[in-house]
């Protein structure tokens, strides 16, 4: 679809919430990010104005007025939309390499992520393939870079009966676990959807790929500018999406409290999503026995002739499992019980890898947090975020966000740069 065939709502959501059209090297503006575009939504709808597309054409004071923000808020709207002539030569440029482009005011959007993200649903998704793949019963497959012998031979299996069983495929299509799963599927004859963390254009350029598009088996998705490479941040962002479109999602392996598997399962447990299924054969990781206590349904090889339906339908322990869903909670930390049992201490172990020492009877707000996750922090900034990503990321508000990010700066742990101001690790 290219832009003649965008609807004006579509065409403005782009303008506002895509680096598409812009050149960081001379324009100095931010596009919206998903919660902020849905906050704008909701004042365009109780506004005169009712529909994005009825921004363009209006002056800045027009803007301003109707919807009633600040001169600056309506400066960037303005600066933002009026980049509409550079956004029609980059569509143009996607459609004829075969790239779609998809918003939130487009019926070919999959109605799943907004029921279930509502606010923090991308508002553009870029997308080459079969859009009617979104339509299957999807089982979502997800797990480590690094896989072992067992977990290959276990994915291989997993996707066998993801066809066997009537479900189609959505995975990240990263190495390791993605793309056995993802390869597995299509040799069966299935199909997938691949929902990616680096560059559309360098991905549906190899042959393969090309080939399973063709054969209407493929989809591949991304919710970041199809020109970009991989960040850590696009990749952790995009675990959610690969739950919400699922009907429910295996883990294969995932590290325990670390890496973007742990977080996207309990991510998922967190908000329910759907039910996470977890591998549990002998030799697992650490992380999947921790998921399985958090909630997860295990499959097994003594299990794994059970239907997919019958371990989605298995609601009963997952609706039960423990999530505190606060920050402590994510690094199993208890501070006040003095008797904690051999189980308790040894999922306590992050707290001695970090260094961090503190009494068990000290009150939990003389606890610091900070020290726990900078880690995690520097792993998050190695490409470098901006705040709002950065408060998104971690699920915190901008006074807590704007707090840690000093703190290391002070620590000369990470850097801050300008124009655009990010924050990058030193």
């Amino acid at each position: 679809m290219d832009y003649n065939d965008l609807s004006k709502d579509s065409l403005a959501i782009i303008l506002l919430c895509s680096n598409l059209a812009l050149d960081y090297k001379v324009d100095n503006i931010k596009p919206f990010t998903a919660i902020e575009y849905s906050k704008f939504a909701k004042i365009i709808l109780n506004s005169p104005i009712k529909r994005p597309g009825n921004l363009f054409q209006l002056s800045k004071d027009e803007i301003k007025s109707n919807l009633l923000i600040s001169d600056m808020e309506a400066e960037r709207v303005l600066k933002l939309l009026e980049k509409s002539g550079q956004l029609s030569f980059q569509l143009n440029e996607l459609s004829n390499i075969g790239i779609d482009v998809v918003t939130r005011a487009d019926s070919r959007y999959p109605k799943i992520l907004k029921e279930k993200l509502k606010e923090k649903c991308p508002p553009v998704l870029y997308c080459c393939g079969d859009l009617s793949i979104l339509q299957d019963n999807l089982i979502g497959v997800v797990g480590s870079r690094n896989i072992d012998v067992d977990g290959l031979e276990f994915t291989k299996k997993i996707a066998c009966k993801i066809v066997s069983e009537g479900f189609s495929l959505v995975s990240g299509g990263a190495k390791g676990v993605d793309s056995i799963a993802q390869d597995g599927v299509l040799d069966n004859g299935g199909r997938v959807v691949s929902f990616i963390a680096d560059s559309l254009i360098t991905r549906i350029k190899k042959k393969e790929i090309r080939q399973a598009l063709v054969n209407k088996k493929l989809l591949i998705i991304s919710a970041t500018n199809p020109k970009s490479g991989f960040t850590v941040y696009s990749a952790m962002d995009r675990n959610k999406y690969i739950y919400c479109l699922s009907k429910s999602t295996i883990v294969i392996s995932s590290d325990y409290n670390k890496g973007g598997t742990w977080a996207g399962a309990t991510e998922n447990l967190k908000n329910k999503w759907v039910t996470l299924i977890v591998r549990n054969d002998e030799m697992v990781p650490k992380g999947n026995i921790e998921l399985i206590k958090k909630g997860g349904i295990e499959i097994a090889s003594n299990n794994f002739d059970i239907p997919f339906i019958d371990l989605i339908e298995n609601k009963n322990k997952f609706e039960e499992y423990y999530y505190e869903g606060d920050l402590l909670s994510l690094v199993n930390i208890n501070v006040n019980n003095e008797t904690n049992n051999t189980e308790n201490k040894e999922s306590n172990q992050i707290c001695e890898k970090e260094n961090i020492k503190y009494k068990r009877n000290q009150d939990i707000t003389n606890f610091d947090v900070y020290y726990l996750i900078i880690d995690k922090i520097r792993e998050a900034l190695i490409n470098g975020l901006s705040l709002d990503e950065f408060r998104e990321l971690f699920n915190v508000n901008k006074k807590q966000a704007t707090e840690w990010l000093n703190r290391a700066i002070e620590d000369e742990k990470i850097k801050k740069l300008s124009n655009p101001v990010r924050y990058i690790t030193k």
